[in-house]
């Protein structure tokens, strides 16, 4: 299968630099790493053809990625990436995809040839990120942008991440449960 990938070249360099840590925080407590979904924990959503959410979040120097995969049998059928500077200005990235990861089972693309914002910032460094995303899109009423806003928390015994998901044009959250790649519950 061919995988869709939404990257913007900024992100590679990222990749090859080795990721850091916040100083201080001692191995496992930090947000970053593989995140596998737990539905079982987290709001009920239609996956998008049967495609489960992974995230990936990496530290390079003072720059942050998050990469939300879909996978699909277990491979990456479809990601999208963040990366920016956590306080810094919003990154603005080319939307190249139709395919808007954010929504799981409405009709609503994303507009190929406008660029969505991206922004973020530490609430608790290395812990709780959260991370604003500007994304234009086209419904059957038209165009119009789509304001979306994800806290990243770590939990207390560091193998798990929540998610909460705010949007602008949904009045209650939706909170993804997540479980550290490879930690034993």
């Amino acid at each position: 299968m061919t995988a869709h990938i939404l990257l913007f070249a900024a992100w590679l360099p990222a990749a090859i630099i080795a990721p850091a840590r916040p100083p201080g925080l001692p191995a496992g407590s930090s947000i970053e790493g593989t995140w596998e979904f737990v539905p079982a924990k987290s709001t009920q959503i239609a996956t998008w053809k049967g495609r489960l959410p992974e995230i990936v979040i990496a530290a390079a120097g003072v720059r942050v990625s998050v990469i939300q995969n879909w996978l699909d049998r277990g491979q990456v059928a479809y990601a999208d990436t963040f990366l920016f500077t956590p306080g810094g200005p919003a990154v603005r990235m080319p939307v190249r995809s139709v395919e808007w990861p954010e929504n799981w089972f409405m009709g609503v693309l994303a507009a190929v040839g406008d660029e969505r914002k991206v922004s973020g910032a530490w609430k608790e460094e290395g812990t709780d990120l959260l991370v604003t995303a500007v994304q234009p899109v086209l419904t059957s009423q038209g165009k119009t942008k789509v304001t979306t806003a994800r806290e990243y928390l770590l939990g207390a015994d560091g193998t798990s991440l929540t998610v909460t998901e705010q949007r602008s044009t949904r009045p209650t959250p939706v909170v993804l449960v997540f479980e550290r790649k490879g930690a034993k519950p």
